[in-house]
């Protein structure tokens, strides 16, 4: 539910539920009835809002991105930042927010995942991705977040790039994002460039270094530096090394292409977003054949004239008679002395050298691959993967637990209580006494000594007391048989379901005896609080675990979810332990609970921990 004073703020829209979140915003679904369309406005949290400095900056960024208009960026169509008083009582709060274009397709991370992408499909994003940057950097805008979770698609299928929250105007002094009152990096690991995660000045090249970042992910299937391990060992190995080649399977120019791209230096990548999308664009026509922007698939428009040149460069005879020699239209590939293309250190190459040589010959079979092969993001690694199944085998092994744990049962009477013959219900134990605990229960024996007796009957749970049930004093003969009834209070009615432990207790003037016995009422478990309780636990933390998950997925306050994710499965522990045992007419063991506590948050964590790793690695 959008809050009340982003409602009162936006009259005009029909808002609706959430559709995602982030670090730096909150997207909710909404409608415009005056055009009758869709859309979607991101709203800017209130302890972000509250920010002077960055409620500057969100309206420097909402009045430049409201000035770009380009196909492949998501459309702004209004801008608000205003004081709205909820009510008359309370203090004014301050709104931000952008009411957007809406984007039923997804992310490009999302259809990576799920069904793979071509090496054509993939370049072909990334150039609308690049033309995009393009016109933003045109704008004075840098993006500093480009990764495949911030490129969308539209209901024509349309590439969108998208969040635009960490965006900084060119020009502007810092590279830094205020939150919670502590500055931190902006950025996503795994995407950003040197210079942007050692917080130096930036410029046009590092969405450079994000975008080639994002085409290596998709055509190698992982990350060019790891990112397990949190930041600052994402920070090592991209300071310490340059990035390995993506393997052999990406063509050779696209593989020289992006080790260009990434270079720690930025005075060796491409000087703009346009002039690595000629380079992709006229590599990639070498590698893939005339005609694969169409093949992709993909809606791809908006290119630069020289975007457009280089994917019509013709491909002609080389003087050799040997094979097809590219004729490029720009720099793109510089004579590497002694070095094999696509796996030179970016160091090795000089990028000022004017002369060009001809990308390597490729096979018939080689353009065949690098058109039909579907490139899927990395496997989870098999420790993680590992991690996982013992995830899963932890939670099946906890519904085990739950509902094969032993119940204690009652002692064989014996002594007195043997003597005393009691019976609950006309139950003799340890047999189990089945009984409406909404009517009186009769509790009945055999007297050993004449006198008045009082009888108590309580019950209890893994140890938690339930309630007691009593009755009137009872005169009793020695050797002569007695009944007198109990009643449950009322509360005790509604809590206990399934199975219970009770215990029966005699009274007498100097002497008292105790028979444990098994309750179980005959109201229908999930009717009970035990039961409908356990259920809804479970429901909750699924429900949780499940929006965890999502921040997870989106990269948002991962070290948070994590913990989070643990407490929530240990919620999930208890609810399927109480609710299996109540469902399964068990009495609920203490032992099996704690089990299912630790098995459900280790699980949970396990899982957590999986997910942030594919999130990591994804972007």
């Amino acid at each position: 539910m959008a809050p009340r004073a982003l409602v009162a703020a936006l009259p005009r829209y029909r808002l609706g539920g959430e559709l995602g979140r982030g670090g730096f915003g909150v997207v909710y679904a909404a409608r415009d009835p005056r055009l009758d369309r869709a859309v979607a406005v991101k709203h800017l949290p209130n302890r972000i809002a509250a920010d002077p400095q960055m409620r500057l900056r969100f309206n420097e960024e909402g009045r430049a991105l409201a000035r770009l208009s380009h196909l492949h960026i998501v459309t702004v169509y209004e801008y608000a930042d205003e004081e709205v008083a909820v009510d008359a009582t309370g203090p004014p709060e301050r709104v931000c927010a952008l009411v957007l274009e809406h984007l039923p397709g997804g992310t490009l991370a999302e259809r990576f995942r799920r069904i793979g992408l071509t090496m054509e499909q993939s370049c072909a994003a990334v150039l609308a991705v690049l033309s995009a940057a393009q016109a933003a950097h045109d704008q004075g805008l840098l993006h500093r977040d480009i990764k495949p979770g911030n490129v969308m698609f539209d209901s024509r299928g349309t590439v969108k790039v998208t969040d635009f929250g960490l965006a900084r105007v060119i020009g502007g002094e810092t590279t830094l994002a205020s939150r919670d009152g502590r500055f931190v990096i902006a950025g996503t690991p795994g995407y950003m460039s040197p210079e942007q995660s050692r917080g130096d000045y930036l410029d046009v090249r590092t969405d450079v270094y994000s975008a080639t970042a994002m085409l290596y992910y998709l055509l190698a299937g992982r990350l060019p530096y790891p990112t397990e391990g949190g930041f600052h060992r994402f920070r090592a190995h991209q300071d310490a090394a340059e990035p390995p080649s993506p393997g052999d399977e990406v063509p050779s120019g696209l593989a020289w292409l992006l080790m260009r791209g990434l270079a720690r230096d930025p005075e060796r990548r491409p000087a703009s977003a346009e002039q690595l999308a000629e380079s992709v664009a006229a590599v990639a026509s070498e590698a893939f054949g005339p005609g694969w922007l169409e093949r992709s698939g993909l809606a791809v428009r908006d290119l630069s004239p020289a975007v457009r040149t280089a994917l019509e460069s013709s491909v002609r005879r080389g003087p050799s008679g040997r094979g097809e020699e590219s004729v490029l239209v720009t720099d793109l590939v510089p004579a590497l002395s002694g070095t094999p293309v696509g796996r030179p250190s970016p160091d090795d190459v000089d990028l000022d050298q004017a002369s060009l040589v001809p990308l390597p010959e490729l096979s018939a079979t080689g353009q065949q691959q690098g058109r039909a092969h579907r490139r899927r993001p990395p496997s989870v690694p098999v420790p993680l993967r590992q991690l996982a199944g013992t995830a899963l085998a932890a939670a099946v092994l906890m519904v085990l637990v739950a509902v094969l744990w032993p119940s204690p049962q009652p002692a064989v009477p014996t002594g007195s209580t043997a003597a005393e013959g009691i019976q609950v219900a006309g139950a003799t134990p340890p047999a189990v006494a089945r009984v409406d605990l909404a009517e009186p229960v009769e509790i009945s024996g055999t007297a050993t000594a004449s006198g008045t007796v009082t009888v108590l009957l309580r019950l209890s749970v893994a140890g938690i007391p339930l309630g007691t049930a009593t009755g009137d004093p009872v005169t009793v003969n020695a050797g002569e048989p007695w009944r007198t009834d109990v009643t449950a209070p009322p509360l005790t009615r509604w809590i206990a379901g399934g199975a219970v432990h009770g215990q029966v207790r005699l009274d007498r003037a100097g002497t008292s005896s105790v028979q444990e016995v098994t309750i179980e009422p005959r109201q229908t478990p999930l009717a009970s609080v035990m039961g409908a309780g356990g259920v809804l636990a479970a429901l909750f933390a699924l429900a949780y675990l499940e929006s965890t998950r999502r921040l997870l997925r989106d990269g948002s306050r991962q070290g948070s979810a994590v913990f989070a994710a643990g407490a929530l499965g240990a919620v999930l522990g208890f609810g399927v332990w109480l609710s299996a045992a109540t469902l399964s007419r068990q009495v609920p063991v203490a032992a099996a609970g704690v089990c299912c506590v630790l098995l459900g948050a280790a699980a949970a964590t396990a899982a957590a921990a999986a997910s942030r790793s594919r999130a990591r690695a994804g972007g």
